[in-house]
């Protein structure tokens, strides 16, 4: 915005010029000429400046932009004092600024420059130059002409400004747009990249039991039992599943549409499928959600696999019970899990997942539950539990019952 005021203060001062030399020369008026050369001198010495800070330190902010706007209301000013004041048909050249100021500045400043032409403008009612009487011609004509030229310059200026203002804001509109497509594609593969870690955390628990049948089977060579094999083939259908589950929402993209879910039908249904991957560990369930509903992002469920994965290995590697405690309960629009466990508590369970400290896990499961629950809007805290272990509370928004109904 300031460098297209510069060259169209170039221009202003060139015309100023010529338009001195025009009443002088062709209609005979005898107006002030060193004083309103004087005024037109500085405005072109105050613009070269400008234009040199330009070149070195760029646009430069609101106050920059102010400056500018309030010196050209002041040399508006002094060219109106020696030139007629109010009677000058170039008087309404004030709202140029005005205008611009309004467009480009906050509401302080372009309020402060309102007020500025609006006290210059009155302070000029009793405070101004006469133009000279023009002999023969009552002046009314010229007052006319004067005022039609001061449209078509008023215009032409507003026309350039306005169409550079709007340039710029299509071009940041088009810049907007495209960092927001970027965004949606990083996030878009973020999500798939913790849907992968997830499945490979999911991957281990199976993968590890077959392990330690083929190690058994190594050492003991004898034939399989039926149960040995039965695990065996279990073990390599929730691979199958879980890897299936990847390609599928690989395939619709990992921010696909999300689904409305009854919150404890949610719940449930990820306990009972980890269950099949961990069926030695004890759970009591206290589900209490009253049919709320929820919207559930599809990395959700394998945040809450992972934590309750979690909640097991923490017991395990503390040499607790294999058991462990899951409730719901609705809290005004949220929707609070909780998960306790008997292990080394919030500490000792932060550091193992970060280091892969405690059982067979990769170390995933925390980052990527996290993950998964902000990018649904939700939240995940961790306290101490009474009597040794850790809390898990995860905090998820509710749907609105008015939407619940629509």
């Amino acid at each position: 915005m300031i460098q297209v005021l510069i060259y169209l203060r170039y221009l202003a001062v060139a015309g100023q010029c010529l338009a001195i030399a025009f009443v002088i020369r062709r209609l005979g008026l005898d107006l002030p000429v060193a004083p309103l050369l004087g005024v037109s001198l500085g405005l072109l010495v105050f613009n070269v400046g400008s234009h040199l800070w330009l070149r070195r330190r760029g646009e430069g902010g609101a106050r920059a932009l102010a400056l500018q706007l309030a010196a050209d209301t002041l040399a508006l000013t002094a060219l109106l004092y020696w030139s007629g004041g109010p009677a000058n048909p170039f008087v309404s050249l004030y709202l140029v600024p005005v205008a611009l100021a309004a467009i480009a500045l906050e509401i302080a400043p372009m309020i402060g420059l309102t007020v500025m032409a609006a006290a210059l403008y009155t302070w000029l009612l009793g405070h101004h130059q006469p133009l000279p009487h023009l002999h023969g011609d009552d002046g009314f004509g010229l007052h006319v002409t004067g005022m039609w030229v001061n449209f078509l310059l008023s215009a032409a200026i507003m026309a350039v400004v306005l169409g550079r203002f709007m340039a710029i804001v299509r071009d940041q509109r088009r810049r907007l747009a495209a960092a927001r497509e970027r965004a949606m594609r990083d996030e878009s593969l973020l999500a798939l990249g913790s849907l992968a870690a997830g499945t490979a955390h999911e991957l281990n628990t199976p993968l590890t039991t077959m392990g330690l049948l083929l190690d058994d089977w190594a050492a003991h060579p004898h034939t399989p039992s039926g149960e040995d094999l039965a695990s065996m083939r279990e073990q390599l259908a929730h691979c199958r599943e879980h890897v299936r589950a990847l390609a599928a929402l690989a395939r619709r993209g990992a921010l696909g549409e999300a689904t409305v879910e009854d919150a404890d039908a949610f719940v449930g249904d990820g306990l009972e499928r980890w269950l099949l991957l961990r069926p030695g560990v004890d759970v009591a369930r206290d589900l209490k959600a009253g049919g709320r509903r929820l919207r559930v992002d599809p990395g959700l469920p394998q945040a809450l696999l992972n934590l309750l994965n979690n909640a097991a290995d923490a017991n395990e590697a503390a040499g607790a019970p294999a058991r462990i405690e899951l409730a719901t309960q609705c809290d005004g629009p949220w929707l609070r899990i909780v998960i306790a466990d008997r292990g080394h508590g919030p500490e000792r369970a932060a550091d193992a997942v970060a280091i892969d400290g405690h059982g067979p896990g990769l170390g995933l499961g925390l980052m990527i539950s996290n993950a998964s629950i902000e990018r649904s809007r939700g939240r995940v805290r961790r306290y101490a539990r009474a009597g040794g272990g850790c809390t898990t509370e995860i905090e998820l928004p509710l749907l609105d019952p008015a939407a619940e109904r629509a």
